[in-house]
């Protein structure tokens, strides 16, 4: 039985937040908007030269390249967003770009590909400033100015995910994948910089307890797994180990106080509804981050349907990343309107059908020319700019305000982690089915078959979300933009959240 938590009260709050005259507070939001903006660029500007890595790294395990990242952050980021509150935001935020600034220098230089991952996973400690940054605007800038503010990092990372792709589709193409991680390194570089001479620290604490053991368990289990299914011959012993460390986390769960999941909060049906959702999701977006730029990229082969279409990295960017990126910008528009006119269970089902689409017509064959490519990208952008829109909201209205950060990171770890063993398992269902070997560089094929098998088992796994949010009690009103006024924010005690 878990020991009651004292509930955590915030100290320190700045007096001269109130006071912080618009230029300043415009400035503050700009550099956290583009701080925001390494976020989507660490997926966006890399995805496109996934298969230039391939050949690079002679390796047929190249979705480790989007696998690693998104384990290491649905482990990690929570815990930083912790340790934000307590010692600084801005400290931590630091920090965390130095970790993030070390892993790209290490991507941009080594030749090793296990020394890659492992700056690959440097630089997903960088993942935190999305749950940081969000923090700092609430606590640096006057509220009046606070909706500009998140509305401003909305702006930031939708510009990067318009043109993340095209910008390193370009210098990928022209100068190699390595330019992609130089480019980062530098914009990073100077964003990290500006925001350290410009951006006060936060004087806001909160105490937290800090659930090393819980990541820890987490963090080797799903390891073991992904370890299993990119290695057949340890694959009985890693599967064990995983499953076992799942176990064992779950177990600690339940004693830990302020646990990474807690099983008070699951407890409640908008929750736990909610985060299976986010895991149904988060393995089609994990798989798709992964699967989608090899498919597309796979060489044409003239008279062989299992060929693929052979786009270069800018093709790759013009044909399926900005037309993603800019049909889940309008959409994550649209999807606030809508969550507030009919309700945000209404929109997840609507985006959860339309990754289904999407998944169903990749795994049928049908994207097999330019002009259908470009159509199911905008299919794909649309579920994912409606979805993120509906899971926030879906959180928002089924816990407290004292909550909702816990209940935020929990979706987070779930999206990330499923996400993380989607992609792997997934790619290296892919990487089993050669179609030849390059006769210039001897690398193996793939045959657009096994990509086309990972998306059906997607569709599978988001008709079991989409039967969740069918029947689902919570979110079938308007969003209200909390939880219902007879349900205050002392409704959930310290033992809930301890249990």
């Amino acid at each position: 039985m878990a020991n009651a938590v004292p509930a955590a009260t915030p100290s320190g709050f700045d007096s001269d937040t109130e006071s912080r005259s618009k230029k300043q507070s415009i400035l503050i939001i700009a550099l956290i908007a583009l701080m925001t903006e390494i976020v989507a660029f660490e997926f966006t500007l890399i995805s496109p030269g996934l298969t230039d890595m391939a050949i690079a790294f002679k390796t047929n395990q190249v979705g480790l390249v989007m696998t690693v990242p998104l384990l290491v952050g649905g482990v990690v980021v929570p815990i930083l967003g912790k340790l934000a509150d307590v010692h600084g935001k801005k400290k931590m935020l630091m920090w965390a770009s130095a970790f993030f600034l070390l892993g790209t220098a290490i991507c941009a230089t080594v030749t090793n590909f296990n020394f890659f991952l492992v700056g690959r996973g440097l630089q997903a400690v960088g993942l935190a400033s999305a749950v940081i940054c969000y923090g700092l605007i609430r606590d640096l800038i006057p509220a009046r100015w606070v909706p500009l503010g998140v509305g401003g990092i909305g702006v930031g990372i939708g510009a990067s995910s318009l043109g993340g792709p095209l910008i390193g589709g370009w210098l990928i193409d022209n100068h190699g994948f390595r330019s992609a991680f130089w480019f980062l390194f530098v914009y990073s570089a100077v964003v990290i910089l500006a925001t350290a001479v410009f951006v006060p620290e936060s004087k806001v604490r909160i105490n937290h307890t800090i659930d090393y053991l819980g990541a820890a368990l987490l963090g080797l289990g799903a390891s073991s797994l992904i370890f299993g299914a990119i290695r057949p011959d340890y694959r009985a012993v890693a599967f064990t180990v995983g499953v076992a460390m799942i176990i064992a986390f779950i177990v600690a769960e339940r004693r830990i106080d302020q646990p990474l999941i807690s099983m008070g909060l699951l407890s409640r049906p908008g929750v736990w509804m909610t985060l299976l959702i986010a895991a149904c999701y988060g393995v089609y977006n994990g798989a798709n981050g992964a699967l989608m730029p090899q498919m597309l990229r796979t060489p044409a082969i003239p008279g062989n349907d299992e060929s693929g279409l052979g786009f270069t990295a800018t093709g790759y960017a013009m044909h399926y990343g900005l037309p993603s990126g800019l049909a889940a910008a309008i959409c994550g528009i649209l999807g606030g309107w809508l969550a507030r006119r009919y309700s945000p269970r209404f929109v997840m089902i609507f985006a959860l059908t339309m990754c289904l689409l999407t998944a169903v017509l990749i795994g049928v064959g049908a994207v097999d020319t330019p002009s259908m490519t470009i159509l199911v990208a905008m299919v794909a952008g649309t579920g994912m700019g409606l979805y993120f829109v509906a899971s926030t909201n879906l959180l928002i209205e089924a816990v407290p305000a004292n909550t909702q950060a816990v209940t935020g990171s929990m979706k987070f770890t779930s999206e990330q982690v499923s996400g993380a063993l989607s992609s792997a398992f997934l790619g290296a269902l892919a990487a089993n089915y050669v179609l030849m070997l390059n006769p210039t560089t001897q690398q193996p094929i793939s045959s657009v078959q096994g990509f086309e098998y990972g998306y059906l088992i997607c569709a599978v796994v988001l008709v079991v979300g989409i039967g969740v949010a069918l029947i689902m009690r919570h979110g079938r009103t308007p969003a209200t933009g909390g939880v219902s006024s007879n349900q205050t924010e002392n409704s959930v005690s310290a033992a809930q959240l301890a249990h």
